[in-house]
């Protein structure tokens, strides 16, 4: 008998109680916290095929936000498998832009341009601004210049509230609020002069259409019944405001994410948007998913040291397994060496190239492991801008350094980019001070961050983990590094399962047999002689 009556049974088998509420739940709204190797995209996937199935909804009532165009590819694909067509699934900004071309062609406007780089609206005005003698900026600090604009407007700020936030907050900003504020609201006109939107005000743009033209929201609110957010403790304010705009006050939302795994501070990204998703929606039915079932409860227990107290409660549903191993090295190529023969180590019988990878803090880091994979033969492919924010607004990255029909290659990857993604083998590379944390990160909001992008990158890991670090002696800029001040706690859990599993010797195994000697002595004779004696 079925759960519903187009809803098979079958589907449900060995999902965890919490699992198969989030998919059978009827509430119409829903925050499901999500732990790494949780099973949230197989959770999602099922709800919407459950509602579907039932008639709840029609495939084109469903609208899913992701926040990479992988990610919505894969949840594409798992439904196609399931004979579902027409489910729409991108990222906001995919959105947002449907959103302003549905309007401006409605409208008989010209189509507005995306800009993708912010760097090519930030140096032309940098340069006019030095020309006029209004401020001068030299070519060093518009990298700082270009991360401010985007954290402004991902908050949804204009120059005059820039400025009153960054004074109240004390920013680390490249210019003084009042005089950044100024450069903000100008960025902002020459975007608007040239007719063109970065990604962030490409979402501002959106949800003035849906705050101010009321046959805009209706429209959209018509087509899309049913909202769902995957990732969501990646989405910064903006973000927040949009899907407010578009969900209403009585919205069917379904929101999954992990706050422990939200590493894009840079982006504006607020992990506590989760509980403002329940502010706004009260009677919002909240549920945790907190049983990993991808890595081995030894990887599980070394990566839950980077956790804060709170959110220990993560459970293990493999056995122990291998025991991770931290190396240390005197050189980055020291360490991209060994790590090369790592991964030849683990090539054998069921564990292709394919099953492996190499995430590091940065893409700099990776030149030199490729260097030493091209050495050893090792196939591999990069893991480009389609596992980043916004990347189905761009082009698709399709150069890899294999052959594309190849595809049994080790990942290398930043960390950002592997978010999402799982390998039976992963080297973790460059736990030094200054790498990991990186040394930009000084504020207590910035470490926490890179404590949780380290969290990010352990918990990629199924079967075995290795984490190395270098002292960078052949490095001029940053030699003599120390290792990661994260490590502290990731060699005491592994010190403690090694000791755990370790053989007793001396005392201690004499202990442990008088102990059994003494249990085995207590137990009744006639008993024994009953159960295991002639009949």
């Amino acid at each position: 008998m079925s759960v519903d009556a187009q809803f098979p049974d079958e589907l449900l088998v060995g999902l965890t109680p919490e699992q198969r509420e989030a998919v059978t739940s009827p509430s119409r709204r829903l925050l499901v916290r999500a732990t790494a190797g949780s099973g949230k995209t197989h959770v999602l996937t099922l709800r919407i095929q459950r509602r579907i199935a039932t008639r709840e909804l029609e495939p084109s009532d469903v609208l899913v936000m992701t926040f990479t165009r992988r990610a919505g590819e894969e949840l594409r694909r798992r439904l196609y498998r399931a004979d579902i067509r027409d489910v729409r699934a991108g990222t906001f900004h995919r959105a947002a832009l449907n959103i302003v071309n549905q309007f401006r062609e409605d409208h008989s406007l010209r189509p507005l341009n995306v800009e993708a780089n912010r760097r090519r609206i930030v140096t032309p005005l940098a340069q006019h601004l030095r020309e006029s003698g209004e401020l001068v900026l030299e070519d060093w600090q518009l990298p700082r210049l270009e991360q401010e604009i985007g954290w402004a407007l991902s908050q949804g700020f204009n120059g005059p509230q820039y400025a009153k936030v960054a004074r109240r907050l004390r920013r680390d900003a490249p210019l003084p609020p009042s005089q950044f504020a100024e450069v903000l609201d100008r960025y902002i006109g020459l975007c608007r002069s040239r007719g063109v939107l970065d990604f962030d005000l490409l979402l501002s743009e959106a949800i003035g259409l849906l705050r101010d033209e009321p046959a805009v929201l209706a429209a959209f609110r018509h087509r899309n019944r049913s909202l769902y957010v995957d990732e969501a403790q990646d989405m910064n304010p903006l973000q927040f405001m949009m899907l407010r705009q578009m969900a209403g006050d009585d919205p069917d939302l379904f929101c999954v994410g992990d706050p422990n795994q939200s590493i894009y501070g840079f982006n504006g990204a607020n992990p506590q948007l989760l509980d403002e998703i329940i502010r706004t929606w009260p009677d919002t039915i909240s549920l945790d998913l907190t049983r990993n079932h991808r890595s081995t409860a030894n990887i599980i227990a070394v990566a839950n040291t980077l956790l804060e107290e709170g959110a220990r409660g993560i459970k293990p549903a493999k056995d122990e397994g291998e025991v991770p191993v931290v190396r240390g090295y005197n050189t980055d190529d020291e360490e991209a060496q060994h790590v090369a023969a790592w991964l030849a180590l683990k090539h054998r019988p069921g564990s292709a190239w394919k099953t492996m990878a190499v995430l590091a803090r940065t893409n700099a880091q990776l030149e030199v492991i490729a260097g030493f994979l091209d050495a050893a033969e090792i196939p591999y492919e990069r893991r480009g801008s389609d596992h980043s924010p916004a990347s189905d607004l761009t082009p698709s990255d399709s150069t890899r350094r294999s052959d594309e029909t190849q595809r049994d290659a080790v990942a290398l990857s930043t960390i950002h980019r592997a978010k999402g993604l799982e390998f039976q083998h992963v080297a973790s590379i460059g736990w030094a001070e200054g790498q990991l944390p990186n040394y930009n990160a000084s504020t207590p909001s910035e470490l926490a961050e890179e404590q949780r992008l380290a969290y990010v990158a352990l918990s990629r890991a199924e079967t075995s983990l290795l984490i190395t670090w270098s002292r960078g002696r052949n490095d001029p800029r940053f030699p003599d590094r120390s290792p990661s001040r994260f490590l502290h706690g990731v060699e005491d859990a592994i010190h403690d399962i090694e000791r755990r599993n370790a053989p007793l010797t001396g005392e201690a195994r004499r202990a442990r047999l008088a102990a059994i000697r003494a249990e085995l002595s207590g137990v009744d004779d006639s008993r024994i002689s009953s159960d295991f004696g002639p009949h």
